[in-house]
C-alpha cells in the first residue's frame, strides 16, 4: 500500500498541469453547486422558520356550511384536536386556542420610553389575541412571566393620588392597585418597527436595543371599549383602561399586534362583546411533531368540518424548492462536463504512459494494483478539487454577507447571513467531486487494467 501511495503522489506530482486544468470545472462546478444548497438551506430558515413557519396548521371556522348553521370553535372541539383518534395515525406535538378581542379598544404609550414629545397611538381592535399562558412557558425570561395577574381584590384600594405597592398600578375605574397585563409580541413587530418607524424617526433605537433595553418590562396604556374611529363597544357600560406590560417575543404571538393570557380576553369579550364571543375562540393552532403529519393532520380538520388558513410558507417553499432544483442542476450540468473532460485528460494520460504501465505490468503489477493507481490520482483529483470549491463558495457567500451588512438598507428580516453550511453539506460537496471524478477516470483506469505487458512495452 506504501509503494502505491508514493506511485500515485509521484505521478499527481508529475502531471501537475494536466490535473489542474482537468480541476478547473470540478472547482467551478462544486462552487455553484455548494452556494446554491447553502443559499437555499439560509433562505429556508429565515422564510419558512421565521416569516412563514411550515410546523403548525391554524385551524378556523368554516365561512359557511350546507345548511347555514354555524360551526363553533369551543373547548370540545379543542380536546378533540388534541387526542385524534387511532385512525389519523398521528397527533399533533402542541395545540393551542387563540381568541381575538371582539370589541373596539385603543392604546398609547411610549413617550416617556423612547424620550419623544409625543406618545405613539394604536387601535388595538382586530390587533389582539388572547392564548393559553402555558403555550409560552419557557418563552419569558425572569423576572417577568406571562401569566393571569388580575388580582380578585387582595390588594388595597387606591385613589389617583395613591402609590401602589412595587409592580402594580392604580386602576382608575376601580380605585385598585392591578398588575400589568403581560404582552408578548412577535418578530414581526420588531422588523416592523426596526424597518419602517426607526427609520423615519431619527433617534429612535434599533434592534437589538429595541427589546433588550428599551421596551421589555416598560408599560403601556390601553381602553376598552373606545377606538379612535370614533365606535363604541355596544355593551358593557363605560371604556375602562388598562396598563400593558411588553414581557418578551415569541414566534406564537399574533405577527401584527399584541398577544396576552386568553384569561383576560375570555373577561373583556364577555363585558363588552357577549358570552358567545368569551366562550368561542376565533382559531385553534395545531404544531406537528413532523411536517409529515401535516396532511393526515389537515385531512381530519376538514373531516370536523373545519377550514384552515391559508399558509404562504408553503407558496414561498414551493417556489424556493424549485429555485434551488434549477440552480442546482445547473451545478450538476457543470460538475459533469468537468467529468467528461477529467476522462479525457486520464485517456491522455495513458496513452503517455503506455511504457510505465506495460513496465509495472511486467515486473509484477496486477490489473487491480494498476486501475488502483489511476483512481487513487482521480479522487486525490477530486478531492482536492472539492475542498477549493468548497472554499470558492464560502468566500462567495461571505462577500454577499458583507455587501448586504454594508451596501444594503435594513429591511424586514434581515439576516446576519443568508447561507446555511451544514456539515452534511459540506460532506456532500467534497463526495460529490470525488465521485464524479473517480466516475470519470473509471474508464481510463479499465482500459489500462487491461493493457497487456508486451503490448505495451512495443509502443513506446
Amino acid at each position: 500500500m506504501g509503494t502505491l501511495l508514493r506511485l500515485i503522489r509521484q505521478n499527481l506530482r508529475r502531471n501537475l498541469r494536466h490535473n489542474l486544468l482537468s480541476a478547473i470545472g470540478i472547482v467551478v462546478g462544486i462552487a455553484a453547486f455548494t452556494f446554491f444548497l447553502a443559499l437555499s438551506g439560509g433562505v429556508r430558515q429565515v422564510v419558512l422558520g421565521e416569516i412563514f413557519p411550515v410546523d403548525r396548521l391554524e385551524v378556523i371556522p368554516p365561512k359557511s356550511t350546507l345548511f347555514g348553521e354555524a360551526r363553533e370553535l369551543n373547548d370540545a372541539v379543542v380536546k378533540r384536536l388534541k387526542a385524534p383518534p387511532p385512525e389519523v395515525g398521528v397527533a399533533p406535538r402542541a395545540v393551542y386556542a387563540k381568541m381575538r378581542l371582539a370589541f373596539p379598544a385603543r392604546g398609547w404609550g411610549g413617550k416617556n420610553v423612547l424620550k419623544r414629545a409625543r406618545d405613539f397611538y394604536f387601535e388595538l381592535s382586530g390587533f389582539c389575541d388572547g392564548v393559553d399562558s402555558a403555550i409560552m412557558a419557557g418563552e419569558v425570561s425572569p423576572p417577568f412571566g406571562f401569566e393571569d395577574r388580575a388580582t380578585t381584590g387582595k390588594t388595597p384600594k387606591c385613589s389617583p393620588g395613591n402609590v401602589c405597592p412595587e409592580g402594580f398600578y392604580c386602576a382608575w375605574d376601580l380605585y385598585q392597585c392591578h398588575k400589568p397585563v403581560p404582552v408578548m409580541i412577535s418578530r414581526h413587530m420588531i422588523e416592523l418597527y426596526n424597518g419602517s418607524i426607526a427609520p423615519t424617526h431619527p433617534g429612535l433605537p434599533r434592534i437589538p436595543d429595541f427589546v433588550t433595553s428599551v421596551f421589555r418590562g416598560k408599560t403601556f396604556t390601553i381602553e376598552l371599549g373606545r377606538s379612535y374611529l370614533g365606535s363604541s363597544a355596544r355593551q358593557g357600560g363605560a371604556p375602562i383602561q388598562r396598563r400593558l406590560q411588553l414581557v418578551g417575543i415569541s414566534d406564537k404571538a399574533i405577527p401584527l399586534g399584541i398577544t396576552v393570557p386568553i384569561g383576560y380576553v375570555k373577561r373583556w369579550n364577555r363585558r363588552y362583546a357577549g358570552v358567545k364571543e368569551a366562550t368561542n375562540y376565533s382559531s385553534v393552532v395545531l404544531i406537528v411533531k413532523s411536517k409529515s403529519d401535516i396532511t393526515e393532520l389537515a385531512a381530519y380538520v376538514k373531516s370536523l368540518g373545519f377550514d384552515l388558513a391559508e399558509s404562504e410558507g408553503e407558496k414561498v417553499g414551493l417556489f424556493i424548492t424549485l429555485a434551488t432544483v434549477l440552480f442546482t442542476l445547473i451545478s450538476v450540468m457543470i460538475v459533469l462536463i468537468a467529468a467528461i473532460n477529467i476522462a479525457h485528460t486520464f485517456m491522455m494520460l495513458i496513452s503517455e504512459r503506455r511504457w510505465e504501465i506495460g513496465v509495472l505490468r511486467a515486473v509484477g503489477a496486477t490489473r487491480t494494483q494498476i486501475r488502483t493507481v489511476f483512481l487513487g490520482e482521480s479522487a486525490v483529483v477530486g478531492l482536492v478539487s472539492g475542498v477549493l470549491g468548497l472554499g470558492l463558495a464560502c468566500g462567495a457567500a461571505w462577500a454577499c454577507d458583507w455587501y448586504s451588512a454594508t451596501r444594503i438598507p435594513d429591511f424586514p428580516f434581515k439576516p446576519q447571513t443568508y447561507f446555511a453550511f451544514s456539515p452534511g453539506l459540506v460532506m456532500a460537496s467534497v463526495g460529490f467531486a470525488v465521485l464524479c471524478c473517480l466516475l470519470g477516470a473509471f474508464l481510463p483506469a479499465n482500459r489500462a487494467a487491461r493493457m497487456e505487458p508486451a503490448a505495451a512495452l512495443t509502443m513506446r
